[in-house]
């Protein structure tokens, strides 16, 4: 198995997809910065404040959360299954490896790892980016590390999860083009809808259950509108597991000739 994780990331490495990706997750995490600097002061008015509440300095802490780059991990695991039906590759990877369950396993582990890269890029973009304007505004790095805590574990298991549902969404929809579009659908059209129409529904959603985990990045300073953090990493690791275990069955299986 571990040979087979070793090629799944080797075949990310080598192929310019996922490096494209990282640089949507840098781009997202530099804009979560900067929302967060901003404040609202009357109806027309925004101010650059450094951030002082806990709210806040999660929020900064968790940029790739804030502007959507934490679904950044879903393409690439969208792209790990789907980039070889498209330039036609699956047919060598089973020659190499004709265990299905095996070769998805190690796309799934893969992904899941490139998941928590590109978590750990969007913490070295709050180092290089947050950082420097949180101290030259008067901010406190210390409080800011106080909240490394609540938010960097729930924060690397959101990139991995939501890279795991991009796997398993690869694998019912082969079509690249589609099958991306489906992941950006549902972060900028499917969430907020739901999430502004029915509120008890959203919290269910994978961005919400993500932010649940990583101390609550998404939503009103109170958390009014999130599930429990266990009972939101169990909902996050059902939709990372399902489409994985269904699209295994329902397609993945098929011959692919």
């Amino acid at each position: 198995m571990i040979r087979a994780v070793r090629a799944e990331l080797f075949k990310l490495r080598t192929s310019p997809g996922p490096w494209v990706v990282l640089c949507a997750v840098l781009a997202f995490s530099a804009l979560g910065i900067v929302f967060t600097f901003l404040v609202a002061k009357g109806a027309h008015h925004l101010e650059f404040v450094a951030p002082h509440t806990q709210y806040r300095l999660r929020r900064l802490m968790g940029a790739g959360f804030v502007a959507g780059g934490v679904w950044m991990g879903a393409i690439v695991g969208v792209l790990s299954v789907t980039g070889e039906y498209r330039h036609k590759l699956m047919t060598q990877s089973l020659l190499v490896e004709p265990r299905r369950w095996k070769l998805l396993l190690a796309k799934a582990l893969g992904t899941a790892l490139w998941g928590v890269f590109y978590a750990v890029a969007s913490l070295l973009m709050v180092g290089a980016m947050g950082i420097p304007l949180l101290v030259t505004q008067g901010g406190s790095l210390s409080s800011l590390f106080d909240q490394a805590g609540a938010v960097l574990p729930g924060y690397f298991a959101g990139f991995a999860l939501l890279a795991l549902f991009g796997a398993g969404l690869g694998t019912l929809i082969k079509n690249q083009i589609a099958a991306v579009v489906t992941i950006l659908a549902i972060t900028f059209i499917i969430e907020p809808i739901i999430d502004g129409v029915v509120p008890n529904a959203g919290k269910w959603l994978p961005l919400a259950a993500s932010a649940s985990i990583a101390g609550g990045l998404v939503r009103v300073p109170d958390h009014g509108a999130l599930l429990g953090a266990w009972v939101a990493a169990v909902v996050l690791a059902g939709w990372a597991l399902v489409p994985i275990v269904v699209g295994y069955f329902a397609t993945f299986k098929r011959d692919v000739t």
